[in-house]
């Protein structure tokens, strides 16, 4: 893995987030993450309950529950779900 980016600090950087060309992965209760893989968006599936994040730096989501179609954007080291399936992309 590269090193740590905080910020995208290149077009490219943005653009590959964007358009999820580091690809995502499927979360729902039953998902083992990979070591050292972070997420810079989560988009809700199907209603998810009980989301909860980890971040190195802002605010973090604390066993919040997300309505299907919405979005959130952010620095996440870590994201799991109580119920319902996300799509996290891949820094």
């Amino acid at each position: 893995m590269a090193a740590r980016k905080t910020n995208f600090t290149s077009t490219g950087d943005f653009q590959n987030a964007a358009f999820g060309q580091n690809g995502f992965r499927v979360i729902d209760n039953t998902f083992s993450q990979p070591a050292g893989e972070e997420y810079v968006s989560i988009y809700c599936l199907a209603v998810a309950t009980n989301v909860t994040t980890t971040t190195q730096s802002g605010d973090a989501l604390g066993g919040v529950d997300l309505a299907q179609g919405m979005v959130v954007y952010g620095d996440f080291q870590t994201v799991s779900v109580g119920t319902g399936t996300v799509i996290a992309y891949i820094r």
